[in-house]
């Protein structure tokens, strides 16, 4: 990991060092400038700019030659499975090249002829937007409960069970899909306890678990819960690639090797393999290793940043991961927006329900001494 972290501030592309720039759709309004190096409040991510991104893939092939895919196996994406399925102590794993299609094809997969109903949090990605895709494209029928909250309960459970199996036509579940951290719900987490009295229950009535963990990286330092005793709940497990681990696209599903053997012939049905996905691998692998401490750092950093800074206050939501809530106590928040723009600090838009914002935390902060930051947000209040 030292190794990596040298090479990386050789580079000048580690979160305390320098790239700069705003994605394509977001670049319109105020703009950061270049020169100094870029933060950002608004993705889970560093957020590079194309021209960085394209450096840093150079600078990784330069240090040891990257050995590219064929169709999304071999190479890279092999390197790049066996270290996430480790991470996440399952069996094996198997790229994707979005989220989306790691769920979809995670629930299709568990799902057995008499058993195609899938529970799912009403909030979930899963059930709002993937288009009706487990239904159209899988004949799935998703199951939302609690709609407005977080998560479900294991009581909510026993009560959809016992209603499917006592129906005039005995249609029972064959998944239980849990997003956590919920990003419709700013990125609160489910219940690590109501997790593990639903995964017993499922073990018990031979029901299959799959947690869409895209940002599960982010909860161990807010809960204390290491990422494998998290997977160990479920059969199989989605992580994204592009929200912590800083690639452009991509995402992988882990599960045990009878799930994930010849699954990329259903990842190509779908329309999922791609002719080469090396340059999403090769970044992921630089930043996977060292995201959970850069992350502790990162908070520490916030934290630090905003303890007493006048004309704010900064509060952590309950169950919150990356998501945090930043009161602006005087002046107008799109001005202050639109202030630290010019100072290459990009902060969402203004909140609807609060004057002030939803903030992320993420690596980028760490570009930048507590010190300065702290000086331009108090500039930027008046």
């Amino acid at each position: 990991m030292n190794k990596r972290r040298d090479f990386l501030k050789k580079a000048g592309l580690l979160g305390a060092f320098t790239a700069s720039g705003l994605p394509a759709w977001a670049q319109t309004g105020p703009r950061p400038k270049r020169m100094a190096p870029y933060v950002n409040f608004t993705r889970d991510g560093l957020d590079f700019a194309p021209g960085d991104y394209a450096r840093l893939l150079s600078e990784i092939d330069k240090a040891t030659p990257i050995e590219p895919d064929s169709y999304g196996n071999g190479g890279i994406i092999a390197q790049l499975e066996e270290k996430i399925a480790a991470k996440l102590g399952k069996e094996a794993a198997v790229y994707m090249p979005t989220g989306t299609l790691a769920n979809l094809i995670a629930v299709r997969q568990h799902s057995r002829p008499h058993r195609r109903r899938v529970l799912v949090q009403a909030a979930s990605h899963l059930y709002n937007d993937t288009g009706d895709g487990a239904q159209l494209l899988a004949g799935l029928n998703l199951m939302p409960l609690r709609a407005g909250e977080r998560q479900f309960t294991l009581a909510d459970v026993e009560a959809e069970f016992q209603r499917a199996v006592r129906g005039r036509v005995r249609n029972e579940i064959g998944v239980i899909a849990i997003e956590s951290p919920v990003r419709r719900a700013h990125n609160q987490v489910f219940d690590y306890s109501e997790m593990q009295k639903i995964a017993a229950w499922a073990r018990q009535h031979e029901v299959k678990m799959h947690l869409d963990g895209a940002r599960l990286f982010n909860m161990p330092a807010h809960t204390g819960i290491s990422v494998k005793e998290y997977a160990a709940l479920f059969d199989t497990v989605y992580v994204s690639l592009y929200k912590d681990f800083n690639a452009a696209s991509g995402a992988v599903l882990v599960g045990p090797a009878a799930f994930c053997e010849g699954l990329y012939h259903t990842r190509r049905m779908f329309g999922g393999s791609m002719p080469q996905a090396w340059p999403f691998a090769a970044v992921a692998l630089q930043y996977i290793d060292s995201f959970e401490q850069d992350y502790r750092q990162a908070l520490q950093q916030v934290k630090q940043v905003f303890d007493g800074l006048n004309g704010y206050k900064l509060s952590a939501l309950p169950h919150g991961t990356n998501v945090m809530k930043l009161e602006v106590r005087h002046g107008d928040p799109a001005a202050i927006r639109n202030k630290l723009l010019q100072d290459n600090i990009k902060l969402p838009q203004p909140a609807a329900d609060f004057p002030g914002f939803y903030i992320k935390v993420n690596p980028s902060v760490l570009r930048r001494p507590a010190d300065a930051l702290r000086q331009a947000l108090a500039a930027a209040a008046g």
